[in-house]
């Protein structure tokens, strides 16, 4: 443990050195653990992504949902893998700044795939100026099994802030991608769709 946690402690500096921002869910721990819930209770999100409006409504439904297998069919393979790298890093980060909670917060990582060796991997790769910042998240993200299981663990030991409403603007083509303003509660936002066969895929985070 001790071994973990100060590769955890390198890792959360780069974290914050680079502005990594906390997930939807928050990544803040409760007091206690939320209840396990049951998968069958919640109802299955329609997904439609044949236009950029109908894949961020579909998008929006299943956030407010917590429907996340809907939310991440919504986004393409790179965003999905780099969203779960920073959930990862933020994962991390918690199992510093609360030690008692440490071995089952790295648990999680380990249940899915991301040992400590596949960590010193994606580090090596960013020490060494191969890649980037989002391409250090996305190299750890591509690493974790089942990414809906995933994110719903992590939702059960973080708090989220209120769910501020999302609504499409427009969206218009640049570069062989739709750039698309949308609304976040009451600013205005830009994410890029890509067009993946005949499905739009959200290939940004919302800005």
């Amino acid at each position: 443990m001790k071994n973990s946690l100060r590769l955890l402690k390198i890792i959360s500096l780069f974290a914050t050195v680079f502005g990594i921002g906390c997930l939807n869910t928050g990544c803040i721990p409760n007091e206690t653990d939320q209840p396990a819930t049951n998968s069958a209770d919640i109802p299955m999100v329609v997904v439609d992504l044949s236009t950029p409006r109908a894949s961020f409504e579909s998008l929006a439904t299943a956030i407010s949902s917590d429907d996340h297998t809907a939310r991440l069919a919504c986004l393409t393979t790179t965003e999905k893998n780099r969203e779960a790298g920073v959930a990862a890093l933020n994962l991390m980060q918690l199992a510093v700044k609360s030690p008692s909670d440490g071995d089952r917060f790295l648990k999680i990582l380990d249940d899915h795939g991301l040992s400590q060796q596949t960590i010193n991997r994606a580090m090596a790769s960013y020490s060494s100026g191969s890649v980037g910042m989002p391409g250090f998240t996305e190299k750890i993200g591509e690493k974790i099994h089942d990414l809906p299981q995933f994110h719903d663990k992590i939702s059960k030991i973080a708090t989220r802030p209120p769910i501020q409403e999302l609504s499409f603007i427009s969206a218009t083509p640049e570069n062989n991608q739709m750039l698309g303003r949308i609304k976040i509660g009451n600013r205005e936002a830009v994410i890029t769709f890509r067009q993946i066969g005949d499905k739009w895929l959200i290939d940004s985070p919302i800005h």
